[in-house]
């Protein structure tokens, strides 16, 4: 892939604003910011610098789905964060009892200053750490975790195939004109020989 050239970059921009506007608008949810994915097709842009349509649109496919790779991921982090609660009732629970391992749950998701401390304490006493909670909310979260991780590697998959593509364009296209090159001076020969022949006989 070509490097990026400080000297396009100014250009580079309204290309990717005109960019936007041809193909519709970003594949973003509620929240998404739009400013952070056009930077994001700016500096892709700008490493790839696409030299046709076709790659153009490659561009913003991997823009697309560089987003997405993002979102799966943050979208795995939180789905452990908002459920950490359950897998800590259910570690407390042996400790302390179902009913009062919930309830320590619940004000611990609220962050309560107080319950933290004590959370923190049962659990040191008993040779634990947070990570012992959030492997056991992993394990009520496994197959979503799955899910998403496989998604995640799909979109990673379809992003890397779209910049081989690119590169398999790019080497069709340097080879195309290598063929043109050398059929033009192949008939240059032929014209130039041709014209010598008639030379010797004109004598």
């Amino acid at each position: 892939m070509a490097m990026k050239n400080p000297s396009h970059s100014e250009k580079l921009e309204p290309e990717c604003s005109e960019h936007l506007g041809l193909f519709g608008s970003p594949p973003l949810l509620d929240g998404e910011d739009t400013k952070t994915y056009q930077q994001l097709l700016t500096e892709i842009s700008a490493a790839v610098t696409p030299t046709d349509i076709l790659e153009k649109i490659w561009v913003q496919d991997v823009a697309d789905l560089t987003i997405e790779v993002f979102r799966l991921r943050r979208l795995e982090s939180n789905l452990i964060a908002v459920n950490a609660y359950k897998g800590l009732s259910d570690t407390l629970a042996p400790l302390v009892g179902r009913s009062q391992a919930e309830t320590l749950a619940e004000d611990w998701a609220a962050r309560k200053p107080e319950v933290v401390k004590e959370v923190n304490k049962i659990l040191a006493a008993a040779g634990l750490s947070t990570d012992s909670f959030l492997a056991q909310t992993f394990s009520h979260k496994l197959a979503d975790v799955e899910r998403i991780s496989h998604m995640t590697a799909l979109a990673e998959t379809r992003r890397n195939a779209t910049l081989r593509e690119i590169d398999r364009h790019r080497q069709t296209f340097s080879q195309k004109l290598q063929r043109t090159v050398r059929q033009l001076e192949d008939d240059h020969r032929l014209i130039e020989s041709s014209q010598s022949v008639e030379e010797i006989n004109a004598k």
